[in-house]
């Protein structure tokens, strides 16, 4: 994530300056949806200065159109009927030699196959004679055919794409899934803004009206169009008052971890909960009464709530040392961590197929889905936690920070001032937009 990565097109959500005033349609929840601006450079020095330089690159960026051709090339939408034979023929265009190769090597036969909005490049000289084709046959993949003294070569390579930054905000009003989604956020980004606060916030208890949260991506553009989500770069999530900050690092071994603006690691050994989006239907507790047993009886662990099928992860990487039927556990996995922590998830539905007693698992693997096997009066999953033999409630636990030895490089403290400076302003335009509903919801009552 050095400083070339943001020296490129931006996408970049309107955000109003500071001194901007908001009118937002009071029936409207507000967001803040992205669109494309020229941005080409990074934003250094303090924060002031940051703040005045990016409310001037606010105010004077240029909105632009998305590409629709590339320099060079002619591209060409696939229709009903299309065959690469009509296509080129439909064009004028000569390819002898072309239609064998497509044919006789593999990674090549997909052109025989086209499907209704395929996207194809040409090239071709002077005499229309085809120079070179480009498919994309994959989302990060294009298949090249580049004519050669002997006919056509055909090379497989990774897509390049146009990486660009967006920017949404939102407020809780239902749950973090529907009004992330509801801001702009796709259903893949909702699950990685859970995952980079899940130590910190859990999501199915935590959660209360007002809440809000801003989101600073990527977004991967071929062609001028939008084919896929990127990273999340920094995020903030204000929960009960509570304002949790992260912000991206790419280490020099590719792994992308996040931090707090102070550089601590969000990340910990365990995650707080092994299911997404889930409701805790029981609390850990010395003497519950047992729906089924109809007799008090300790809870020693945390019930989820959630469909049958619901995928459950493990909540830290470890060792499987027990898979099966285990009484009124019903379908259960028990995972050692090193040798003081062992966690179990039990009513299991079903295991993942390939798991084995012995197999090794990582920190959000699934490992097997929510059911109803056992001593259970509905679908949910039952999570214990126990830290050398002694059942403790995961909810409360102060799990241990899994950090990387030595301090992080200057370079992320300049990403800290840059993200921000950019979150403050998102952030803060929700805010007032959510004040101006409030006051024109109140301006209507009166």
């Amino acid at each position: 994530m050095g400083a070339g990565v943001f020296a490129t097109s931006v996408t970049i959500a309107s955000i109003p300056t500071p001194d901007l005033a908001l009118a937002p349609d009071p029936a409207i929840p507000p967001s803040t949806p992205p669109q494309t601006l020229v941005y080409s450079q990074v934003i250094p020095g303090s924060e002031s200065t940051d703040r005045h330089l990016l409310a001037e690159l606010l105010r004077s960026a240029a909105v632009v159109e998305p590409a629709t051709t590339t320099e060079g090339y002619s591209e060409v939408t696939v229709r009903p009927g299309d065959t690469l034979a009509r296509i080129l023929r439909g064009r004028g265009i000569e390819a002898p030699g072309l239609l064998q190769v497509v044919h006789a090597r593999a990674e090549a036969r997909g052109l025989s196959r086209l499907i209704p909005g395929d996207r194809l490049l040409l090239r071709t000289d002077a005499g229309g004679h085809l120079q070179e084709l480009v498919h994309s046959v994959e989302p990060y993949e294009n298949l090249r055919l580049t004519r050669a003294a002997t006919g056509f070569e055909v090379l497989r390579e990774r897509r390049e794409y146009d990486i660009r930054v967006a920017y949404v905000a939102g407020g809780i009003t239902h749950s973090l899934f529907e009004d992330a989604q509801r801001a702009g956020l796709s259903e893949p980004l909702v699950l990685a803004l859970a995952e980079i606060f899940g130590w910190d916030i859990d999501f199915a208890l935590d959660l209360r009206t007002g809440d809000r949260f801003a989101v600073v991506y990527e977004e991967k553009y071929w062609l001028g169009q939008k084919v896929a989500d990127g990273e999340i770069l920094a995020a903030e999530f204000v929960n009960r008052g509570k304002t949790y900050r992260a912000i991206g690092y790419r280490h020099d071994d590719g792994a992308l971890e996040y931090y707090t603006p102070e550089g601590k690691s969000l990340k910990r050994e365990f995650l707080r909960a092994p299911v997404k989006f889930s409701r805790v239907s029981s609390t850990f507790s010395n003497a519950r009464y047992h729906p089924i047993l109809k007799i008090p009886r300790a809870h020693k662990g945390i019930d989820y709530a959630a469909p049958v099928g619901t995928p459950v992860h493990a909540t830290a990487g470890g060792q499987i040392i027990s898979l099966g039927w285990n009484g009124g556990y019903g379908k259960t996995v028990v995972i050692r961590h090193g040798t003081s922590y062992r966690t179990l998830y039990a009513h299991l539905s079903r295991v993942r197929s390939d798991l084995k007693v012995g197999h090794s698992v990582e920190q959000g693997d699934t490992i097997g889905y929510i059911g109803q096997t056992g001593l259970a009066t509905g679908p949910h999953l039952h999570y214990e936690f126990q830290v050398n033999g002694v059942h403790r409630n995961p909810l409360t636990y102060r799990f241990p920070t899994a950090t990387r030895t030595g301090p992080l490089p200057d370079e992320f403290h300049s990403f800290v001032r840059q993200w921000s400076v950019q979150l403050d302003i998102v952030g803060g335009s929700h805010r007032l937009a959510r004040l101006a509903t409030e006051r024109g919801r109140g301006a209507e009552a009166r």
